[in-house]
């Protein structure tokens, strides 16, 4: 008997002892690393790790406080660890406790086709981040967003992955606005109910913008005479007025850029954030020019890929973006600063399709054309136009009165044919 539970100890002690020789490797490749980064204090202490706990991302590891140190010396030295530890490195220290966290993700996560989140209407759903949990941003916090990136990193992929997931989450309290001048890659999404407005070019961009300075001058009175500060302190206190949020999705920003249209986006974005209207925005290059520093202030910026040093700084400060991979994207707000994977969406959006059937998909039968709306005792009536059918004319059968008796109003082919001289 103690034969066999000797053997037994025996044998969880070696299973255990086995499953933690990759953590205790990494531990001491860790150690290592401090060591040679000549990251010390006056004692030639240096971080060490405590205590780690393996997950299915990597790892999550506890670090000492370390005398004369803190984690910004950590966070100098990042680029050198995620080369060394070949892992993607996060560092989170809270000023109340004596340890810094640090999450090391060394398993990239698999390819995720889109599936639609469910979130509140503040909510904008990005993708993931590397450790597999849902990344949303707060437009409460971050009320603007802008999409950069080169062509074909997946800037309008992530763009219709947002309104996809905001129309599903949050049809009923949210309006949409779709205004793009010679791109069109938006209009797949303008039969959906909560779209209120599609514009196609710079007169009809125009009427939009206008109407929404004017709903935005409007909301903001409202607040004033209720002494109500938002859109969000609004809702609370005033149920029976809802406010929908209005999401204002322009497609390549940089054709606004030389019009009268300008000043219009330009108001919104600074002043429409309390009032619920809020810009979403993708643009191509990221220069000085088509990025300027009033506009990028007020935006939270998502970059895919950059081509150069200098159109990656220009969008988030950084060069980071120049190493993104395919789907990758950085994120660069007022809340924080993110490496996030966007979902994967088929370039047809037949993936989107399945769940808000009103998208546009190719093949699908063109709607009729409509001649002429009539509005009588508040009922819309509508003449669809009708169908041509081209014919031969030995197809074509001429119908005979009954008894003998010509119809009034009717012609026949013979008589059509010599002009109408045949006597009646």
């Amino acid at each position: 008997m103690f034969i066999e539970l000797g053997l037994a100890i025996g044998s969880v002690s070696l299973y255990n002892y086995l499953n933690s020789s990759d953590e205790r490797k990494f531990k001491n490749n860790f150690n290592d690393v401090m060591l040679k980064t000549g990251i010390k204090n006056k004692e030639d202490e240096t971080f060490k790790i405590y205590k780690i706990i393996p997950t299915s991302y990597g790892y999550i590891c506890y670090l000492k406080n370390t005398k004369g140190l803190s984690v910004e010396h950590l966070e100098n030295k990042i680029n050198i660890l995620e080369s060394n530890l070949n892992s993607i490195v996060q560092l989170e220290k809270d000023r109340f406790k004596d340890y810094i966290k640090m999450y090391i993700v060394n398993k990239d996560i698999d390819k995720f086709k889109f599936k639609p989140v469910k979130c509140l209407n503040h909510l904008l759903w990005i993708g993931k981040d590397f450790k597999g949990q849902n990344y949303f941003i707060d437009v409460n916090k971050d009320p603007h967003l802008l999409i950069g990136g080169t062509t074909g990193t997946g800037k309008s992929f992530l763009l219709a992955s947002i309104l996809a997931n905001l129309i599903y989450s949050s049809s009923k309290y949210v309006d949409l606005y779709l205004l793009q001048i010679c791109k069109s890659e938006i209009s797949a999404f303008e039969n959906c109910d909560c779209v209120r407005y599609s514009a196609y070019n710079e007169e009809m961009c125009k009427v939009a913008l206008l109407k929404l300075i004017k709903e935005m001058d409007r909301r903001s009175d409202q607040f004033k005479k209720f002494g109500i500060r938002n859109i969000t302190q609004w809702n609370t206190h005033k149920k029976d007025k809802y406010m929908k949020r209005i999401f204002v999705t322009i497609e390549e920003l940089s054709f606004f850029m030389e019009t009268d249209l300008w000043e219009y986006i330009m108001k919104i974005a600074k002043a429409g954030r309390s009032g619920g209207i809020h810009l979403i925005t993708c643009i191509q290059r990221s220069t000085a020019t088509n990025l300027p520093p009033d506009l990028k202030s007020q935006m939270t910026r998502i970059t895919f890929r950059q081509k150069s040093v200098i159109d990656s700084t220009n969008i988030i400060n950084t060069a980071d973006a120049i190493k993104l991979k395919e789907r990758e994207c950085i994120i660069d707000g007022n809340s924080d600063y993110s490496l996030i994977k966007t979902p994967w969406i088929d370039e047809d959006y037949i993936i989107l399709h399945k769940y808000i059937p009103e998208i546009k998909i190719p093949n699908q039968e063109e709607r009729q054309e409509i001649l002429n709306v009539k509005k009588i005792n508040n009922k819309i009536y509508c003449i669809e136009q009708p169908k041509v059918i081209d014919i031969n004319e030995d197809e074509i059968q001429e119908e005979k009165p009954k008894n003998n008796k010509v119809r009034k109003g009717v012609i026949s082919l013979e008589e059509f044919k010599n002009g109408f001289n045949t006597k009646r």
